[in-house]
């Protein structure tokens, strides 16, 4: 009767995301860098957050794959593989604003001028949709690597607007990240398999300007990243095993949490709450 009852301890005991409530805090995998492993002992180690819990709210956008807050932080705007543009709340409430025939993968704003920038897969190029109206899409440039290496359905997966008028663009294929200017000039190409194990792919991106950071999400492996933009370290990474399939990422200071979008049979959006 004991081992029963220590049995069920341990099954409840189990961290997890349950619908529209909030559960005990789960605590982030341990650090992994392989560069951080080469510096002395007693080196000045970064402050990184810590994950607690996650609330998930149900969202009727069939393959989101795209989130970022819009301009005054009141939702996001969502995109999917179907092509729709959406417009979403904190609740998962859903309002269509432009469909298309494009695999929009990531989805992405300009602080200044608040134009939209989406990475299409299949395609494997970054388009605009200009503020206000978001009703007209311009191909931007194509990502020569994924074409000419063929990455088909493992080619763009996440989008970033960086500083200085570059976007970071992700893909599945060796979740590699490159740095373009706006008019298409490629500046830089990063393998982040070779900076930590841990990471099969990117599957969506978040730049986290208040700490140079480039939060990753991984749906193949169910963890989250963050690398230091530039030399691309591995800051963190977390389990979310309890996340079938995190297309898209975005952290959301102002509310002490980072969204995930889970491109799933019943699409979720999950909040969970981190300490920064």
């Amino acid at each position: 009767m004991k081992a029963i009852l220590a049995l069920l301890l341990l099954i409840l005991a189990i961290p997890g995301c349950q619908d529209d409530s909030l559960n005990a805090p789960i605590a982030p995998a341990a650090k992994e860098s392989q560069k951080a492993s080469q510096k002395s002992p007693g080196g000045h180690q970064r402050a990184t957050p810590v994950m607690g819990a996650c609330q998930v709210f149900n969202v009727k956008l069939e393959e989101i794959s795209g989130l970022c807050l819009n301009q005054d932080t009141t939702g996001f705007w969502a995109v999917s593989d179907e092509g729709h543009v959406c417009q979403v709340t904190f609740q998962g409430a859903v309002t269509p604003i432009l469909s298309t025939g494009l695999d929009m993968e990531g989805v992405t704003l300009n602080p200044a001028t608040g134009d939209m920038y989406v990475a299409v897969e299949g395609d494997q190029m970054v388009c605009r949709l200009q503020a206000p109206g978001y009703t007209v899409v311009d191909t931007l440039f194509y990502v020569q690597e994924a074409i000419t290496e063929d990455f088909d359905n493992n080619g763009l997966e996440g989008i970033a607007f960086y500083k200085d008028s570059l976007l970071l663009v992700g893909s599945q294929e060796d979740a590699i990240v490159w740095t373009y200017r706006l008019d298409g000039t490629l500046v830089s190409r990063v393998s982040l398999r070779k900076e930590t194990s841990k990471i099969e792919e990117v599957a969506g991106l978040f730049y986290d300007a208040k700490k140079d950071w480039l939060w990753v999400s991984d749906s193949d492996t169910q963890r989250l990243f963050i690398f230091k933009v530039g030399t691309f370290d591995l800051v963190a990474s977390y389990d979310v095993p309890f996340i079938d399939n995190a297309e898209a990422i975005c952290v959301d200071r102002a509310h002490d949490c980072v969204w995930v979008g889970s491109d799933e049979d019943d699409p979720k959006l999950y909040r969970i709450s981190f300490s920064f």
